[in-house]
């Protein structure tokens, strides 16, 4: 099959974004039945570097799923149960009901932990080193009984990432490589850039401390941060690949019981949702483990994803979704971050799942 010919317009259409300076550089790989069989690039991914097979493109909240990935590769081992409380293994995070906190509460957002920072560019402009940050995190009250709603939170993979450090003594990074990059076969992921792998990083435009020598993505302060929120940079074929290993035609690096734990609503399908700058509702949101689970209706997702698919975005300019139905997994990324308009962003990530989806399912019913 020529898929130039079938999913050229993908190419076309994202070329036509760069060329009207809505993105500066992106790339796009697919997968049908478990098989690479499409990818294009277009533009640049920072000054002097065009958008290419070799660039590594901040994942921001993608990584979340490199995190949690980490974590149930633990499950598997019987290091950490979902059900522990972080108090048992933090006992510093407690009081005002932080008691109450699970480890299954942080990696399906249901904790009631806040987002991030109110500060979180003023941290970044200042350096604030990664321990920090988290030792910050146990500050703030609650938004909710956990368990009771679901609010997106930075915060609660981070947490649930130092939960993972405590129990096994090691740091995250090694932990991720050793549990998730490594066994999947990803030679082009890290939660940690060389200053080689930083000059063929992607340079996101309008992320929080824009400009600065600490802006997230873009300074070595920030690529350096490896934060299980938003560290993770990789290849538009590395993440495609991630991808494959959820999928139902995928060669796996974790068991099937856990894939298929990840990737099934784990909230109860009534969980009301806040996702800062995306939704506030009193709609459910279902969540697995780390993975979002598509419901119609959502106005962030895709249009033609089937209800039951599961993913990811990041506000990197990003998205990661795979659909088990039609067995088809879509990997975009680029380098416009969130901040510099909501509505374009989403429509570019949500266009381009829905025209791959389209393309491959023609001749379907």
């Amino acid at each position: 099959m020529n898929y130039d010919t079938q999913l050229g317009h993908i190419g076309a259409k994202i070329t036509e974004w760069v060329d009207t300076g809505q993105i500066n550089g992106a790339a796009v790989a697919i997968a049908h039945r478990g098989e690479r069989i499409w990818e294009s690039y277009a533009g640049t991914a920072r000054p002097g570097v065009d958008s290419g097979p070799d660039v590594l493109w901040p994942l921001a909240s993608i990584s979340k799923l490199y995190a949690v990935a980490m974590i149930m590769a633990l499950v598997e081992r019987g290091e950490l149960t979902l059900g522990m409380t972080v108090e048992s293994v933090i006992p510093e995070f407690a009081g005002e009901g932080k008691e109450q906190v699970l480890l299954r509460h942080l990696v399906t957002h249901t904790s009631g932990m806040i987002y991030q920072s109110p500060a979180h560019s003023e941290r970044l402009m200042n350096h604030m080193p990664y321990d920090e940050m988290i030792d910050e995190s146990y500050i703030y009250p609650l938004l909710f009984s956990p368990g009771a709603k679901l609010s997106y939170s930075d915060y609660g993979i981070a947490l649930a990432g130092r939960v993972a450090e405590r129990v096994t003594g090691k740091d995250f990074v090694t932990l991720v490589d050793e549990l998730v990059i490594e066994p999947a076969g990803l030679g082009a992921t890290t939660f940690r850039p060389t200053p080689d792998q930083r000059e063929i990083t992607a340079h996101v435009e309008g992320t929080y401390a824009d400009g600065s020598d600490g802006a997230m993505y873009n300074s070595p302060y920030g690529l350096d941060l490896a934060h299980p929120s938003f560290g993770t940079v990789a290849s538009a074929r590395d993440l495609l690949q991630f991808g494959l290993a959820f999928a139902p035609g995928g060669d796996r690096f974790l068991s099937g019981a856990t894939v298929r734990a990840m990737t099934v609503d784990q909230t109860g399908g009534h969980t009301p949702a806040v996702i800062p700058g995306f939704m506030d509702s009193t709609a459910p949101a279902p969540w697995g483990l780390g993975f979002m689970i598509a419901r119609a209706g959502n106005p962030f997702m895709p249009d033609l994803i089937p209800t039951g698919s599961y993913g990811h975005g990041g506000a990197s300019g990003c998205t990661l979704w795979i659909d088990p139905v039609d067995d088809i997994v879509v990997a975009y990324v680029s380098n416009k971050h969130a901040l510099t308009g909501r509505p374009p962003f989403t429509r570019r990530f949500v266009s381009v799942v829905n025209m791959a989806l389209a393309s491959l399912t023609r001749d379907t019913a």
